[in-house]
């Protein structure tokens, strides 16, 4: 039995600050819902029971999928969407150059304009195992 193809991506999972920030919020305003629905009789108060639990659902994607994924081969930089619907691709598939300056990630245009890359983010560890993956050019 041979093993498949190896996976060449690395992907950069979010700080898990962020994802706790929007389950928390979703909890909270549920909470505050069921007070304005059940407490107050204020029929208003449905509205952020519904919307509660698609905030903890984006929030458990947040934390599930990653943030973005580098492909060495390729020299791409995609940034995933939560929802899978449109990802932003960075890199050679795009005629770009993406490198690291010694301080930032930079995605070099055709046109020459130099633009920094949002990494902040991206755990700092799976980031780390990006930018030495990276291309280095000086600053």
């Amino acid at each position: 039995m041979h093993p498949g193809p190896q996976q060449s991506r690395i992907a950069v999972r979010r700080r898990p600050v962020f994802p706790s920030i929007v389950v928390g919020g979703a909890l909270l305003m549920m909470a505050c819902g069921a007070i304005l629905t059940f407490g107050l009789d204020n029929v208003g108060g449905i509205g952020f029971l519904f919307l509660g639990p698609f905030q903890i659902v984006l929030g458990a994607l947040e934390f599930l999928k990653p943030y973005l994924a580098y492909d060495p081969a390729n020299n791409e930089l995609r940034m995933l969407d939560v929802f899978g619907v449109k990802d932003r691709v960075y890199g050679g598939p795009v005629g770009e150059r993406v490198y690291f300056n010694g301080r930032d990630v930079v995605r070099a245009l055709p046109n020459g304009n130099q633009i920094a890359v949002k990494t902040w983010p991206g755990r700092k560890a799976d980031m780390a195992r990006v930018i030495a993956a990276l291309p280095q050019y000086p600053a």
